[in-house]
């Protein structure tokens, strides 16, 4: 599967690194599976900081039983 270059239309191969019509450096690919690694370890850390501890509460005495008093 060929390329075309962006500054004159020439077909490119996958793995050049430059157009051999016109010498323009082609961009290179950016790998996926790194950036998705890194922002999903953000956002857990975002996630575990804004977390908050829930502690149980005091129990409470049933109603009837505050009226007996």
């Amino acid at each position: 599967m060929e390329l075309q270059c962006n500054a004159c239309g020439a077909q490119v191969a996958p793995d050049a690194q430059r157009c051999p019509a016109c010498g323009t450096d082609m961009p290179k690919k950016t790998k996926l599976l790194p950036i998705a690694a890194f922002m999903l370890i953000v956002i857990l850390v975002i996630h575990s900081y804004m977390k908050e501890e829930q502690t149980p509460a005091e129990p409470v005495a049933p109603a009837g039983t505050l009226e007996q008093r």
